[in-house]
């Protein structure tokens, strides 16, 4: 008679997948655990305001004080940070509260977004890591700043009208669009994917025209009930003329912020390769340091990098617009991943079509796209090879994650060598 321990051997020879399978999960659910543990530890440190924070720290208390926002975005980031600042208090903690809780939520949907697009457990699990360890978007969970607010609100847009079925569905990735659009202006290019969609799933004719609209008054309706809370909490005229003209002010600013003058502006194009790389929070203390970048894991960025451009490769390899037996079968079979590539592209638009003054961190609503589109296509990697890459993206963010985090190191380490060799 066999022992137990005989029996499980030998489950273990003809499955070793099976294996497999429940190590890579135990990696993927540590990295997710391990980065939202880094997000949440010391949110208060430093205790002073970083950065920009002051341009939204700043006035989420005027608007709880009852004063004008002079800040050049509408009011939904600060609100977001106002409502932190009443749960937590007017202090460091109280500032970062919102993001964090943002950046908490982008990677549940993260896993939303890559499981549904890509009908697999895998592919949500791999996001949710991807997202969870990545450096650019850990950094932006720990700040007062709206990047990652944005990001988080353009993923549930995406989701949502990935999912959109009815009439109820358009309604709601409508809402979230316009709660994009209501953090940053940028946000407005969330409608185009949600048109798309719609036609996509619908086809051309008088119904998807009325759900196409449908999306576009929820988006609408939202943008303006969150600027009219603003305006109210400031005690500035509120009405529908008023919202107009305030957000047709702010457009014009922004469209003039073209002269280039800031040191760490940088073109699009180049933020594929980040050269220009921002440093949120940098202290020193004898040979202690703690530092705050947000730059992207390097194995994920370059993961990124090349699925991007394998998408386009295989898209011209397999010819899915053509009108065949053959083009019908690919275009379903990448219909998601043509998807999530133009969710990364479209946040892009606004920097390519205008001469505004853009900043690495601009790229971020993109880069959290691109990190689903190539967690789906990880999932598709061989069990042994997914977990060896689930290791090494595990390794380099134990090695990466104090100078994403403000977790004290040393100034006398590889990792201070690495990322800050040009400071004394």
């Amino acid at each position: 008679m066999r022992n137990p321990s005989q029996a499980r051997n030998e489950t273990i020879r003809r499955d070793p997948d099976r294996v497999l399978g429940h190590v890579l999960l135990a990696v993927l659910v540590v990295l997710i655990f391990a980065g939202a543990a880094a997000r949440v530890h010391d949110l208060g440190y430093p205790g002073e305001l970083t950065w920009d924070e002051h341009h939204f720290v700043e006035n989420a208390r005027n608007l709880l004080g009852g004063r004008s926002d002079w800040n050049d975005h509408p009011p939904l980031g600060k609100l977001l940070i106002a409502s932190g600042m009443l749960v937590a208090g007017d202090d460091s903690t109280g500032w970062r509260l919102a993001p964090l809780v943002m950046g908490l939520a982008l990677i549940v949907l993260a896993y939303l977004l890559a499981s549904h697009a890509f009908r697999s457990l895998w592919a949500g699990l791999l996001a949710a890591a991807f997202i969870a360890a990545d450096g650019f978007t850990l950094a932006y969970s720990k700040t007062a700043l709206l990047d990652g607010m944005l990001a988080t609100t353009m993923v549930a847009a995406a989701l949502f009208a990935w999912r959109a079925r009815s009439s109820t569905g358009v309604v709601i990735a409508g809402a979230f669009v316009g709660l994009s659009m209501s953090i940053k202006f940028s946000g407005a290019v969330m409608l185009i994917p949600l048109m798309l969609v719609v036609l996509f799933r619908f086809g051309v004719e008088a119904k998807s025209v009325g759900l196409v609209l449908a999306g576009m008054l929820a988006a609408g309706a939202t943008y303006v009930t969150q600027f009219m809370v603003g305006l109210t909490l400031a005690n500035d005229p509120n009405g529908l003329l008023d919202i107009a003209r305030k957000t047709t002010e702010l457009v014009q600013h922004h469209l003039a912020l073209t002269d280039w003058k800031h040191p760490q502006t940088s073109r699009w194009y180049t933020w594929f390769v980040p050269l220009k790389r921002l440093t949120l929070h940098y202290a020193r203390e004898g040979n202690t340091v703690r530092a705050l970048l947000p730059s992207g894991h390097p194995v994920l960025w370059w993961g990124v990098n090349l699925t991007l451009l394998w998408t386009i490769v295989d898209a011209v390899r397999r010819k899915p617009w053509r009108r065949t037996e053959h083009g019908e079968h690919a275009r379903a079979e990448a219909t998601p991943r043509y998807y999530l590539w133009m969710l990364w592209f479209l946040p892009l638009l606004p920097w390519i079509l205008s001469n505004r003054d853009s900043y690495l961190y601009h790229y971020l609503p993109s880069y959290v796209f691109g990190l689903v589109l190539f967690a789906g296509v990880v999932s598709t990697f061989e069990r042994k090879k997914a977990l060896a890459f689930a290791v090494l993206v595990a390794a380099v963010f134990a090695f990466c994650a104090p100078v994403w985090s403000k977790i004290p190191f040393s100034a006398d380490s590889l990792l201070y060598a690495l990322f800050f060799p040009g400071r004394g």
